[in-house]
């Protein structure tokens, strides 16, 4: 007879006031929790060691640089190596914040939780390691707050195309450009700087970035503009106005507006939550 499979809760893990669980974990073939399920979105990455992964009756190797997406209904169970320690980071996280960040970012590309298991092992390239390591340390930091997990959220989509596993290749043009789309020297030309820089016309940007993306050019910009705001706003103690002048917006209105549609709070709780040290 199969051992009976284990549902976990989130509430089990978070503690009142935080919006997810984050922890780094090391498995030998001792330590391993067995078959389970949950009522919560999670995904884990390697960062060493080796072990094996079993996901609704396939077992599959575990190895450094692998990155997985695990439904609530999905079935698995993690188990290390004894020669190898396998060291895992486990971000666990609602449902619903999954499904408030693709409705309202994403809602037009393929969601990559659905898609099948064996398509929901993404091999990390240096550029999505590098990313993975700089949100580690924002998942980590103390209280856990809503504005850095729908940050990560917002910024998974883009870190699994850098992982090479998107459903749709990202042009290079097009990635080039909106690496460069950094700053404030770009920010006040709009979707005709974002043109400019990816070498094409408007027309064909527009296709391109909603084919690939599954986003306008529009919204690529203003993602940017907020991304530097939420930046500036969690590392420095500038004026809020005078950050939202460097994102091209010269309404303040506007600026609040957009940072609280991208990231559910004003750019002065955003500034609170993120660093409680910093005020402005």
């Amino acid at each position: 007879m199969a051992p009976p499979c284990l549902h976990f809760h989130l509430a089990d893990f978070v503690r009142p006031g935080e919006a997810y669980h984050f922890a780094q974990t090391e498995l030998t073939a001792d330590n391993a929790v067995g078959d389970h399920d949950h009522d919560f979105h999670e995904l884990f990455w390697v960062t060493r060691g080796r072990g094996e992964h079993r996901l609704n009756g396939r077992t599959a190797p575990l190895r450094a640089g692998q990155l997985f997406l695990i439904r609530p209904a999905d079935r698995h169970h993690v188990t290390g190596s004894d020669a190898a320690p396998l060291r895992i980071l486990n971000l666990a996280f609602p449902s619903r914040s999954w499904a408030a960040v693709r409705r309202r970012y994403f809602s037009r590309a393929a969601d990559a939780f659905e898609r099948s298991p064996a398509d929901r092992a993404w091999p990390l390239e240096a550029r999505a390691q590098a990313g993975l390591e700089h949100w580690a340390r924002r998942l980590g930091a103390p209280g856990r707050p809503r504005v850095v997990l729908d940050g990560f959220l917002m910024e998974l989509p883009h870190l699994l195309q850098a992982a090479g596993g998107g459903a749709r290749p990202l042009p290079e043009w097009l990635a080039r450009a909106r690496r460069e789309l950094a700053g404030p020297e770009q920010f006040a030309g709009g979707t005709r700087a974002l043109a400019r820089l990816a070498g094409r016309s408007p027309s064909h940007l527009a296709r391109t970035a909603v084919r690939a993306c599954g986003q306008t050019p529009t919204e690529i910009v203003n993602a940017a503009r907020m991304e530097y705001g939420a930046r500036q706003l969690a590392e420095t103690s500038r004026p809020i106005l005078d950050i939202a002048l460097d994102t091209g917006l010269t309404n303040l209105s506007h600026f609040y507006a957009l940072f609280r549609r991208r990231f559910g709070v004003s750019p002065r709780r955003y500034r609170l939550q993120a660093y409680p040290t910093v005020r402005g």
